[in-house]
C-alpha cells in the first residue's frame, strides 16, 4: 500500500501530465499500455470489473453479475478485444500452376467470414492467377443455453479449402 499513497501525494507542479499521455500514446502498444498501467489499483480506483450472465430460468432473462474484479482477469478481457493480425503464409511447395497457396495458422481466432471474398478476390487480380486459401472454422456448441455461462461451450475446428478461380469463391472441407 505505501506504493499506492507514495503515488497520490507524488505531484512535481510541471503541467506536464497532457505531454506524459501522449508520449506514453506515442511509445506503448496497446498490449504493453494495459501491462503497464491496468493493476489492481487502477481496477480498484476506478470501480472496474469483468461482466458475466446467466439465464434466470424461473423470470426466463438473462442477469448480468460480477463475475470479477481481479486485475488480471480485466487484462485477459482487454487482451481478447484487442485486434490481432491473422497469420498467413505462402506455402511453396502447394503453389502449382501459378496458384498462389496460402494457409492461415489457427492462433484461436477464426477468420473473419464476410473479408475472404472480397480479400481473396483483390489477390486473385494482383496475382494474376488463382488463389487458395486453407484455414479452420469453428463451429460452437453449447455453452450459449447454459443455466450459467461458466459452463464453456464445446468447439470443433474444421480445416477449409476457399479457392477463388476466375472472379469465383468455392470452399471445401478437407
Amino acid at each position: 500500500m505505501q506504493g499506492i499513497e507514495q503515488r497520490k501525494q507524488y505531484n512535481r507542479k510541471t503541467a506536464r501530465g497532457r505531454e506524459y499521455i501522449f508520449q506514453v500514446r506515442e511509445n506503448f502498444s496497446d498490449f504493453t499500455f494495459i501491462n503497464s498501467f491496468v493493476d489492481q489499483d487502477f481496477i480498484d480506483r476506478n470501480q472496474l470489473f469483468v461482466a458475466g450472465r446467466r439465464l434466470n430460468k424461473q423470470r426466463m432473462v438473462w442477469e448480468y453479475y460480477v463475475r470479477s474484479r481481479k486485475a488480471d482477469d480485466y487484462r485477459q478481457m482487454l487482451f481478447a478485444s484487442l485486434y490481432h493480425p491473422p497469420k498467413i503464409e505462402m506455402i511453396p511447395e502447394k503453389s502449382t500452376d501459378g496458384c498462389l497457396y496460402l494457409s492461415h495458422q489457427i492462433e484461436g481466432k477464426p477468420l473473419v467470414n464476410e473479408y475472404i471474398a472480397n480479400t481473396m478476390l483483390g489477390i486473385e487480380y494482383l496475382w494474376g492467377n488463382p488463389v487458395k486459401l486453407e484455414t479452420s472454422e469453428a463451429e460452437v456448441r453449447g455453452g450459449g443455453e447454459a443455466e450459467d455461462e461458466e459452463q464453456s461451450p464445446q468447439i470443433s475446428w474444421t480445416r477449409v479449402l476457399y479457392t477463388m478461380k476466375d472472379r469465383q469463391l468455392s470452399r471445401e472441407t478437407i
